[in-house]
């Protein structure tokens, strides 16, 4: 069947999908016990197959493909998640931190605000609209990559890159600020 599908009858993917999903739907609920992740994982995993059949290797175990594939989703969505909490976190610190600031008005951290909110007037406008969705939208790198119309890539690569001016700005500001 799968060399059928390589020489162009697509159709007979359907044959695979069924002989394969309940094993690679029951790999993929093992690994991430979300229901709506497991299903959206499994689905992905067969669109990536379907996408890359021509590079699946004849003789070889097209289950065991599949569940590299899966594992290599599973991988790369536990990956996401660590890297959204710890983004989260890192809001949550900020926001602690603003909070505290205005209780205690500790001058280091006022400072600190203050520099933030400096740094964050220079950046540019559409750098904000992305801060904004990512910090007071709590959107995803994908729902912000599909909102702008952009890659991925680009929006992780653009947020990191925003996020290093913006440390670099502020310890440049509280240098030149006297204590």
């Amino acid at each position: 069947m799968v060399a059928a599908v390589q020489a162009g009858k697509v159709h007979e993917f359907d044959t695979l999908v069924g002989r394969h999903l309940d094993a690679i739907h029951a790999f993929v609920a093992l690994k991430l016990p979300v229901p709506h992740l497991v299903d959206e994982i499994t689905h992905e995993t067969f669109v990536f197959a379907f996408r890359r059949i021509s590079e699946f290797t004849a003789g070889t175990s097209f289950r065991a493909w599949l569940r590299a594939i899966a594992a290599n989703k599973v991988r790369a969505e536990i990956e996401r998640y660590r890297r959204e909490e710890r983004n989260r976190l890192a809001f949550a610190e900020r926001y602690a931190l603003d909070e505290a600031s205005r209780e205690t008005a500790d001058p280091h951290v006022t400072r600190e605000l203050e520099a933030l909110n400096d740094c964050l007037r220079t950046v540019p406008e559409h750098f904000q609209t992305l801060l904004n969705l990512r910090y007071r939208e709590e959107s995803s790198s994908e729902q912000i990559a599909s909102r702008l119309g952009r890659s991925l890539a680009w929006v992780r690569t653009t947020l990191c890159r925003v996020r290093q001016q913006l440390r670099d700005c502020i310890e440049r500001k509280l240098k030149i600020q006297p204590s």
